[in-house]
């Protein structure tokens, strides 16, 4: 079965953190059938790898719109990379409407099912997967009771990474909308492959630490991370203890002036190759986590799976 994949977020190298989970279970579907990724370039003139453990991955200029840390924050840095966006979802709908696939998996409902998939027409299967930001965004919308019909009338399947965020959209539904979406509604996270750090690198991580024992911060540097409250936490709970922050985001420079306003000793790695990033959390005593509008959490499945504590105000 000629299966396309059709999302946002796409690894654009094996290090990437980008959407990890999205090729995970793209990997996991070419085992019984043809893939094509559909994805937006990070940068302009990508080309990337043609193939990727038996998928095959078509860039899409993007202009921008996506990539670290988020379309949405991207856009609100620059509300003209809109019109990339707009432009990648033209690129999109034209590509699924030439090769007519059996089958379409949306990755994010908005912009992935709707517009593309919706708009593509109705030759194939469709499957829509939804991780949180897009959930939310639909509840948001004025016309979300028109989109989640449309989406829910085309699906065979709409999956919700967590029941919270599927109950968080079904409440903001009308209810002939809501039982639309609960008649092809499922709850499962999404496949994380999760491969121990190198030894190297995780006793790299310590020494640069002089081996004092610290927790660890690992995502976007976006407001509804809070990794400000996570700061305030191991202040109150663990004073003195250092914390490792990693990632990148524009919630940085604020974040650095309040752990100094907290008086936690709070070292800034940046945004690094996910290998690293787990090196990190497997050097720590814990994983701080404090935001409270997630989805499935990716971080803490990475931290559990390395055997790493979770801590912190909604751990």
């Amino acid at each position: 079965m000629r299966t396309w994949v059709v999302t946002t977020s796409y690894p654009s190298s094996e290090g990437d953190p980008a959407g990890h989970f999205v090729r995970e279970e793209a990997r996991i579907l070419a085992r019984e059938a043809r893939v094509t990724v559909l994805a937006p370039a990070p940068s302009r003139g990508h080309a990337g790898a043609p193939s990727d453990d038996g998928v095959e991955v078509r860039w899409q200029a993007g202009g921008g719109a996506f990539g670290w840390p988020g379309a949405s924050a991207r856009l609100r840095a620059r509300p003209s990379r809109a019109l990339g966006a707009a432009g990648f979802v033209a690129r999109a709908i034209a590509a699924l409407r030439r090769e007519r696939p059996e089958r379409v998996v949306a990755h994010w409902a908005l912009p992935c099912a709707a517009p593309i998939a919706l708009a593509a027409g109705r030759g194939a299967e469709l499957f829509v997967v939804s991780h949180g930001g897009d959930a939310r965004a639909l509840a948001r919308l004025p016309l979300r009771d028109a989109v989640a019909r449309a989406i829910a009338g085309r699906a065979s399947e709409w999956r919700f990474v967590s029941a919270p965020l599927a109950e968080g959209l079904l409440a903001s539904l009308a209810p002939s909308a809501a039982r639309a979406v609960e008649r092809v509604l499922r709850i499962a996270p999404c496949a994380v492959r999760v491969d121990e750090p190198p030894a190297e690198a995780v006793a790299r991580a310590r020494t640069s630490m002089q081996d004092t024992p610290f927790f660890c911060v690992v995502g976007r540097l976006v407001a509804t991370k809070r990794v400000d409250a996570g700061l305030r936490w191991v202040a109150e709970r663990h004073p003195g203890a250092p914390v490792v922050v990693v990632g990148d985001g524009p919630e940085r420079a604020r974040l650095e002036r309040a752990a100094a306003r907290a008086g936690v000793r709070t070292k800034f790695v940046g945004a690094v190759e996910r290998p690293e990033a787990l090196a990190w959390m497997r050097a720590s005593r814990g994983l701080v986590f404090a935001s409270i509008a997630e989805g499935a959490p990716t971080v803490i499945r990475e931290a559990h799976a390395l055997g790493v504590p979770v801590v912190g105000p909604a751990a």
